[in-house]
């Protein structure tokens, strides 16, 4: 696979102009630079900020009946039915902050089939940007009466520490 790709790339550097011979030190060198810089960078692009996506200084609260759950990355995500003020139903989505390893390691004490399609929820969420949109990010989350934690901060400790 390797060599295939270093062939690959030793073609395309040759059309640019740059000509190395075929056990050159320097083509190696080169081709091991641009493999430790792609993958390298790949973490960077694919982090993304939520303040983008959805308004941080608005909370929306809905209660409505679960259709779907996906406890899966790259975030968790919630979907739901919810009336509005004239009987007629919405379909709204919502996605949790952490991912599911961060979830594990937030201790959130609920696991991936604690939420069930027809559970009744409450939920508080920042809605999207786009005006209309039927998608939020998840703050807090009440599952048949049961708060679960879906964000950071962890609930208050009961008890002795």
């Amino acid at each position: 696979m390797l060599t295939a790709l270093y062939t690959s790339t030793g073609r395309a550097i040759e059309s640019m102009g740059i000509l190395l011979p075929e056990d050159s030190g320097m083509r190696k060198h080169l081709m091991n630079c641009l493999i430790v810089g792609v993958i390298g960078s790949a973490p960077a692009f694919a982090h993304h900020g939520t303040s983008v996506t959805y308004q941080s200084d608005k909370t929306i609260t809905l209660t409505g009946t679960v259709t779907e759950f996906s406890f899966s990355y790259p975030h968790p995500q919630l979907y739901f039915d919810v009336k509005d003020a004239d009987g007629n139903i919405q379909h709204w989505g919502s996605e949790f902050a952490p991912t599911p390893l961060m979830m594990k390691q937030m201790n959130v004490g609920w696991a991936r089939d604690t939420i069930k399609t027809g559970d009744i929820i409450t939920i508080t969420c920042n809605p999207h940007r786009v005006p209309g949109s039927t998608a939020c990010l998840a703050k807090e989350l009440v599952v048949n009466g049961k708060k679960l934690t879906v964000g950071p901060g962890r609930p208050q400790a009961t008890g002795k520490e």
